[in-house]
């Protein structure tokens, strides 16, 4: 049986508006978008993150961001660009991610519990910030996750159990205050790890 012709309108369609719903793009990076609404919930006064374009191909070329060689995101580190505004959601969606760093900048909000989503994460810096809330129990889903700083915030409650070698939750003085069981004894040995992991 004979394929039927192409329609000539559904092939003009396609050439004009290839992000119609009907093909994607041979070059598509949905990380792209991703990276895009993380950038719309953080407020950048200086324009550290000017060249975050999303007609990009795939963001390999952009400030802070270091990829595989397949164009996945492995990477997002940007320390001290005073950024401000939340850490959305959607950072649970970069499915290659191994180190997100965003110290000593102004984010608010809560963590978000989608981190627990990133199984390649070994590396999660967001200290200095003004993060409030609790640590989402979700990062104790992360087996390859090695190293938490999540010093200097507002954050309060227990922390998760984590197979991170190194935890430093200094200067959050209202950490564990949820739980009547939950003392600063118990923390001591992962305070002690951090401190060792300095030397």
């Amino acid at each position: 049986m004979e394929a039927p012709p192409s329609s000539p309108f559904l092939v003009l369609l396609l050439l004009f508006f290839p992000s119609s719903g009907l093909a994607a793009p041979m070059d598509f990076n949905h990380e792209v978008q991703v990276l895009m609404v993380i950038k719309s919930l953080l407020k950048d006064p200086y324009g550290a993150l000017r060249n975050w374009d999303r007609n990009s191909v795939d963001p390999c070329t952009w400030s802070f961001i270091s990829c595989s060689p397949e164009n996945l995101v492995t990477a997002l580190e940007a320390p001290s660009k005073n950024l401000s505004g939340r850490l959305s959601p959607s950072i649970g969606n970069l499915t290659k991610l191994e180190k997100l760093q965003l110290q000593n900048n102004n984010i608010i909000g809560p963590i978000p519990a989608e981190i627990g989503k990133l199984a390649k994460l070994r590396t999660l810096v967001l200290s200095s910030n003004k993060l409030h809330g609790t640590v989402p129990n979700s990062l104790g889903r992360l087996g390859r996750l090695q190293y938490i700083d999540l010093s200097y915030n507002n954050l309060s409650g227990p922390i998760p159990k984590t197979s991170a070698r190194t935890l430093n939750i200094a200067g959050n003085p209202l950490i564990c205050a949820a739980e009547q069981d939950c003392d600063s004894t118990k923390l001591k040995p992962m305070l002690d790890s951090y401190i060792a992991g300095e030397q």
